[in-house]
């Protein structure tokens, strides 16, 4: 009886030496990755709701990869239209002066910069051109170019959808003006001034005629009304802009939020773990001297 005592006393001590190499490998694992588990299953009854807030860390993740794009073609936009209400007012500036011949020089070496502005691209797609981007929304390249037409309006070749950027489950945002909403009153300026020059009127000289500063004097006050405009349509892209940078921040603090809840799902209590993991060292020793002890004990001396 006493020979089957020990014998069983060691297959004990040699299953509690397996489960304290157990103890110490999953300890030490632990330490190494740092978290409880390495797939769903270890995290047992939570798993579920671990699932769910990876798949809203990663949902929130996408969106404030598409805000930070948004982010940068609005910002694109916004040089854009500083440069096009330089080049409107240079055009008013111009539009002031009694020298017919000077004024028309500012005036193109202006339409030349509108043009340019209107027919910007980011990315590959034009800033103004709506969500169309297989024509440049602008299809003129010199002033002289507006005179066939019968208004300022064939210049543009814009759709009339603005391109948007989803950046939130039930948040849109628009991206993009467009060339004709932007610089419609701009444009028809210039065609009336490049009409008037090749009128009966024209060409505007220096000096000008009264005819000629006539106009020019009206001229001026519909420039003034295009330039207020474009600073109104500035005003708005600078709205979507704080739009964009307020839900990319809230995004930011939204993912904080979910990293943390997942880490404490996830991650391992390191001061814990290394204080387990020692213990469960302790215990592989006990385990393995005792399994010594009494494996001395050999299976021949219990058949004797």
């Amino acid at each position: 009886m006493a020979r089957i005592s020990t014998f069983a006393a060691s297959q004990t001590a040699l299953l509690d030496l397996m489960k304290a190499q157990r103890s110490v490998f999953d300890t030490q694992k632990e330490l190494i990755t740092g978290k409880k588990a390495t797939d769903l299953k270890g995290v047992g009854h939570e798993a579920e709701t671990l699932s769910a807030t990876r798949a809203a860390l990663a949902r929130s993740q996408a969106y404030e990869q598409a805000a930070v794009r948004a982010q940068a073609r609005l910002e694109a936009q916004d040089t854009a239209l500083n440069h096009l209400n330089d080049a409107a007012t240079e055009l008013r500036m111009a539009l002031t002066t009694k020298d017919g011949n000077y004024m028309m020089h500012e005036v193109r070496e202006a339409f030349n910069t509108v043009i340019n502005t209107l027919n910007t691209t980011h990315s590959g797609a034009y800033v103004f051109g709506g969500t169309r981007s297989d024509i440049a929304p602008i299809n003129v390249t010199s002033l002289n170019d507006l005179l066939p037409m019968a208004s300022a309006a064939e210049a543009f070749e814009n759709n009339q959808r603005r391109p948007s950027a989803q950046l939130d489950q039930q948040i849109a945002v628009d991206v993009g003006l467009l060339a004709d909403e932007v610089a419609g009153p701009l444009m028809d300026a210039f065609k009336r001034i490049v009409d008037f020059e090749n009128s009966a009127s024209g060409p505007f000289v220096q000096p000008m005629t009264a005819a000629q500063q006539a106009f020019v004097t009206t001229e001026v006050t519909n420039v003034i009304a295009a330039i207020d405009n474009i600073i109104n349509k500035t005003g708005e892209a600078g709205s979507a802009q704080a739009h964009v940078e307020t839900l990319i921040t809230s995004h930011q603090d939204r993912q904080g939020f979910l990293e943390r809840f997942i880490g404490d799902m996830e991650d391992v209590d390191m001061a814990d773990a290394a204080t387990r993991f020692q213990q469960a060292q302790t215990a592989l020793d006990v385990s393995a001297r005792t399994f010594s002890s009494l494996s001395q004990v050999s299976l021949l001396n219990f058949l004797r």
